[in-house]
């Protein structure tokens, strides 16, 4: 494992690597799903790795034992001169959960980049997109394509409920589709929730009642408000994958 780089790096000069963030409880949380991405994205980005799914998944889960990690988020980084692994507190407090999340629109808006469908190091979208909402009184920002489509948040992916059905959007998209999306599916099929992956216009999201985000760390945190539109801070089905998705 690299605790350092050198500038002929290829993440040093031009941010190419991968990464995946894993919630670390007593366990590292779905780390097989973790693992499965980012060797998907190995594959189709090309880049170049000597390391298998089983050395790394050793690695992680000895580096937790020795260190005796717990209740902290755990980061895997992969790239040209080899691998690292580092941990950082988790950022997402009880006052998050029960006020919830403001969010606006990004001010960057995306075309249809494959790259934007893999975890990558060339983070700098989402960054300046985080800091673009705080800056401006609000948690986090959407991004949107060139035909105002909702994509996903700079570290999330998101849910709108209307009635009895989840919409969010579909996989074509260029983006990132988290560890815990894929699970909110599985978990909304075993309780006979329907979860449509549709393409929702920025328009459209004033007649939905409810929305939501997720990702690893936070598991899914409700959203009362995208920029002046205000929804509802209660609904049951939020409240069943809540129950269930939240550890």
């Amino acid at each position: 494992m690299k605790n350092n780089i050198s500038f002929e790096s290829s993440l040093a000069k031009f941010g190419i690597g991968l990464f995946e963030t894993i919630k670390v409880i007593d366990r590292p949380i779905d780390i097989n799903f973790h693992l499965e991405r980012i060797f998907k994205s190995i594959e189709k980005l090309e880049l170049s790795s000597n390391f298998s799914k089983d050395f790394l998944k050793n690695e992680i889960l000895n580096y937790i034992d020795e260190n005796k990690i717990s209740n902290k988020a755990l980061r895997l980084t992969i790239f040209d001169e080899g691998f690292n692994i580092s941990i950082r507190d988790i950022p997402y407090t009880q006052k998050h959960y029960e006020e919830g999340f403001r969010l606006n629109i990004s001010p960057i808006k995306r075309g249809n980049s494959e790259i934007n469908r893999h975890k990558t190091t060339n983070y700098y979208e989402s960054i300046y997109t985080k800091r673009n909402a705080v800056k401006s009184g609000y948690d986090d920002g959407i991004f949107l394509d060139l035909n105002e489509t909702v994509l996903e948040c700079s570290m999330s992916n998101i849910f709108f409920v209307k009635d009895n059905e989840i919409f969010t959007p579909c996989s074509k998209l260029p983006i990132l589709n988290g560890t815990k999306k894929r699970r909110i599916i599985e978990i909304c099929d075993e309780l006979n929730i329907q979860v449509k992956e549709t393409e929702i216009k920025l328009e459209d999201i004033k007649n939905f009642d409810f929305v939501f985000v997720s990702n690893s760390l936070m598991g899914v945190i409700k959203v009362v408000q995208i920029e002046s539109i205000k929804y509802k801070k209660q609904n049951s089905i939020y409240t069943k994958i809540s129950k269930l998705i939240n550890t």
